[in-house]
């Protein structure tokens, strides 16, 4: 991306999106950061998803099935579509242990934890971006579109996780239980989805598009051997294993680099985007039963266990989200920024649910703008600004390039 003799031109080629007027009144418009806000919030079908547009990718059910949310992460919210009273009743008692559970997680977190880290939890309040550039060793006079890459990710982070918080309306944890809330008091605006979470993963996410910073903070399938990091698959990588017994249930494996468990339950939904018979790509399948942390097996809509009498392993990926789970991931990268959302829940000032709800929009939005198959005019200022950090570091290995 070259630089225009009127970069205001970038601002003023854009569609106008009503909702950013207050911000765009206090900012720059020929930054580029301002200018990827923009061109990411004018076209709101792609990444909202509401009840009301004319489409079929709408609230709860659209998150859930499109895999921008996992279930576990609305587990404190009864689904409003339930319209039998004991079956409404029964999903609010469930929801309530839901919560119960996460605050209990939250007080026993306070007494262990908010003291001790009280110091790193307000730096990181309203300092989170320099965390990663002191982690990746950039700086402002070195690294200038590496910084602004970072700030494409806020800019664009504050419009999703904003949107999403009004949306939820979730109240803070110290409105149940009081006694959780920190010296300066709970943030004033709703609790679900963690704006500091959110905006770590992106953060992440985009800096993992550059070669280099991929190599050295990126996915890794073991503990640090010198061998570079990988990078994170839109669609997590899975072997589909076909033991010899006949009629054998398929067992699949998650292989995707940098993830350890999948976390899917019982009946929960499963795409295969690549597989082999007896798997038939594009067919729903559910989950019929999780052998191990990073295995299952799977069922037809009948609920029958899919059999296979054919030999194994074969590669395959499914369409779940690309950081799907709660577990860890193996990238120094995404350590941080799960270190900055269990900090917000060492203060209290969020659940844990919000911390993985987070996780899973923020490598939503990345999928969507950097890696999917229909191709959408909300990234060409992105990937301009991508191309001009990855200009600013060290070659990266041949084999890491792409």
């Amino acid at each position: 991306m070259g630089k225009d003799w009127d970069p205001a031109l970038w601002y003023w080629a854009l569609p106008y999106d009503p909702s950013l007027i207050e911000w765009l009144k206090v900012v720059d418009p020929s930054r580029a950061y301002i200018t990827a806000g923009r061109e990411f919030g004018a076209y709101p079908d792609v990444w909202q998803f509401e009840r009301h547009r004319s489409t079929d990718r709408h609230d709860r059910p659209g998150l859930l099935d499109d895999g921008w949310l996992e279930p576990r992460d609305l587990a404190w919210q009864p689904d409003p579509d339930i319209n039998d009273y004991e079956a409404r009743e029964k999903a609010k008692r469930k929801a309530w242990e839901s919560i119960r559970a996460e605050i209990e997680e939250l007080q026993q977190l306070m007494k262990d934890d908010r003291e001790r880290y009280l110091a790193e939890i307000e730096a990181q309040a309203d300092g989170l971006p320099e965390y990663f550039i002191a982690f990746i060793g950039a700086s402002h006079a070195r690294f200038p579109w590496t910084l602004e890459l970072m700030n494409c990710a806020i800019s664009i982070g504050n419009l999703v996780y904003s949107f999403y918080k009004q949306k939820f309306r979730r109240v803070r944890p110290s409105v149940l239980c009081p006694g959780l809330v920190p010296p300066f008091g709970p943030p004033a605006h709703p609790s679900f989805p963690s704006g500091h979470s959110f905006l770590g993963h992106l953060i992440a996410l985009f800096l993992l598009e550059v070669p280099t910073l991929r190599q050295r903070f990126g996915m890794f399938d073991g503990q640090p051997d010198g061998s570079p990091g990988k990078r994170v698959e839109p669609y997590p990588k899975v072997t589909i294993s076909q033991v010899k017994a006949e009629r054998a249930p398929v067992v699949i494996t998650l292989n995707s680099p940098g993830l350890l468990s999948h976390e899917l339950t019982k009946d929960e939904k499963v795409v295969f985007r690549r597989g082999a018979a007896p798997i038939t790509p594009g067919k729903t399948y559910l989950v019929c039963a999780a052998t191990s942390s990073d295995s299952f097996t799977i069922s037809d809509e009948h609920g029958i266990p899919v059999l296979s009498d054919k030999m194994g392993p074969i590669p395959g990926s499914i369409d779940k989200n690309p950081l799907l789970g709660r577990g860890e991931i193996r990238s120094p990268l995404f350590w941080l920024a799960q270190r900055m959302a269990k900090n917000r829940e060492r203060l209290g000032v969020h659940y844990p649910s919000d911390s993985s709800a987070s996780r899973h929009l923020a490598a939503a939005v990345w999928r969507q703008l950097l890696h999917t198959e229909n191709k959408h005019p909300i990234n060409s200022i992105l990937m301009g600004v991508i191309m001009a950090a990855t200009g600013e570091w060290p070659p990266a290995w041949p084999d890491q390039s792409s």
